[in-house]
């Protein structure tokens, strides 16, 4: 594979990804003719797009204790609260961006807090209990699809770095259905996600449906072989069978779905203009990522999706993410710099140089949405997109006072450029809900929620 340039610029990955606004005409992408009206015809029926980007980043961030001299610079959270805190060099790349991203601190998951890390990805936006005997639950993402996801081709799109479900002390996907199965990561290249959202099958109408029907009538043969064995099975194969037939009953939704959507055509978009064959290793971390970032705004812009889930940084000693560092020039795997920061001079400040540099590929994404007119709304895509970043740990096995930022959603009405601070113990399914009553789904309660929280005013 040719060795590219590791280090993506602010200029070349706009100017990149900006090409995804020429694209051809069709009937699936109607905005590009500039008509408003005409572009709102692809969802029939649809208010205003509201949209959902959620982002993991595993392993917390560095936190260099007060009396260490990084302390008051290389910090991940602001030392001061309210609209005038003074951004830490971590979160220097979002200072162009100040009135559209606000940090939360103070909140976590309590049913996570005896849980030794790295468990944290896979209850993220769950907020389950561990030790409960029914597993994991449905994920956020999964509640808004189940409320708004029929109006786009795709109800929810779910990539990672890894690809895959991994396993739930492991895992490498932050959504979960109603059921608390996992919903596998697309991932390992961003050419894995480009063809899952844009690749056209060039068959005929009878071809695919013929198709279609060979796939269910695969699928019932093996159910009804499956559900003869129910009776002999013992209890916990008899759970692990459910488990499956539910994996079974989500691939024949997404065969009626497709079905449906026959009529209406992909979008045409140029694979030239994004680095999918990119290697996270080989050319870089910085490439990799901006192209998974440039194909969720492309997913957004052509409304393929309004909903998006995005593992960047798995857990695992043995992730794909874990050479990261060492592809950024450091002298260890992602692992030990957040075990072994104590252990070296610069161990500190390398952790946060690659909080760092994770919060440049971030605001690179924001600056894309906010430079992104919405073709089916007033203002940006980020005017009408919320962006959840943040990890399920502080630092790397404190499972408290998440590192949180809320971007976006101005025209959903949240109110940015502060730094909100919330008691230890209020979950952080309060604002898995609030963000959810946001974007327009009539939930009540969350998970552990115990209220919302105002994000309308600066504070």
């Amino acid at each position: 594979m040719a060795r590219r340039n590791p280090r993506v610029g602010r200029r070349a990955f706009l100017k990149s990804a900006g090409a995804t606004l020429l694209l051809p005409a069709t009937a699936g992408m109607t905005y590009a003719s500039g008509n408003r009206e005409a572009a709102r015809l692809v969802s029939p029926g649809a208010d205003a797009p509201r949209r959902l980007c959620a982002i993991f980043v595993g392993n917390g961030v560095a936190m260099p204790p007060p009396g260490n001299p990084l302390h008051e610079t290389w910090h991940w959270f602001p030392h001061e609260l309210g609209p005038d805190y003074k951004l830490t060099k971590p979160l220097e790349p979002l200072a162009g961006l100040r009135d559209q991203f606000s940090v939360i601190s103070g909140l976590s998951h309590p049913t996570l807090w005896p849980i030794y890390a790295h468990t944290t990805a896979g209850y993220f936006l769950t907020g389950a209990d561990p030790q409960a005997p029914g597993g994991n639950s449905i994920s956020m993402d999964q509640v808004m699809a189940e409320f708004a996801g029929s109006r786009t081709l795709y109800p929810s799109l779910t990539i990672g770095t890894e690809g895959g479900a991994g396993d739930v002390s492991r895992s490498n996907t932050l959504s979960y259905m109603q059921s608390g199965q996992p919903i596998p990561a697309i991932g390992g290249t961003p050419r894995a996600v480009f063809n899952e959202l844009f690749s056209v099958d060039n068959r005929d109408k009878a071809a695919q449906v013929r198709s279609f029907n060979r796939d269910r009538s695969m699928l019932d043969a093996a159910v009804q072989q499956l559900n003869s064995l129910q009776s002999r099975l013992g209890p916990e194969d008899r759970r692990r069978l459910d488990e499956y037939l539910t994996s079974v009953r989500n691939t024949e939704t997404r065969i009626d779905r497709a079905e449906a959507w026959l009529d209406v055509p992909k979008p045409e978009v140029d694979a030239s203009q994004f680095q999918l064959d990119a290697d996270p290793v080989s050319d870089g971390p910085a490439a990799f990522l901006d192209a998974m970032y440039q194909l969720v705004h492309t997913a957004f812009v052509t409304d393929s999706t309004r909903i998006a889930t995005f593992q960047a940084v798995g857990e695992g000693a043995g992730a794909i993410a874990k050479e990261f560092p060492k592809a950024l020039g450091m002298d260890r795997i992602h692992h030990q710099l957040t075990h072994e920061y104590d252990k070296t001079e610069d161990g500190w400040e390398n952790w946060a140089r690659y909080d760092r540099f994770q919060v440049e590929r971030l605001a690179l994404f924001l600056e894309l949405l906010a430079g992104t007119e919405d073709p089916f709304a007033d203002g940006s895509l980020l005017d009408n997109t919320i962006v959840l970043y943040g990890s399920g740990t502080s630092e790397t096995h404190v499972t408290r006072n998440y590192p949180i930022i809320v971007a976006g959603g101005r025209n959903l009405g949240l109110a940015h450029g502060t730094h909100r601070r919330y008691d230890d113990g209020i979950p952080f399914s309060n604002l898995l809900l609030t963000l959810l009553q946001t974007l327009g789904v009539p939930a009540e309660s969350f998970a552990d929620s115990t209220g919302t929280l105002d994000l309308t005013a600066v504070a």
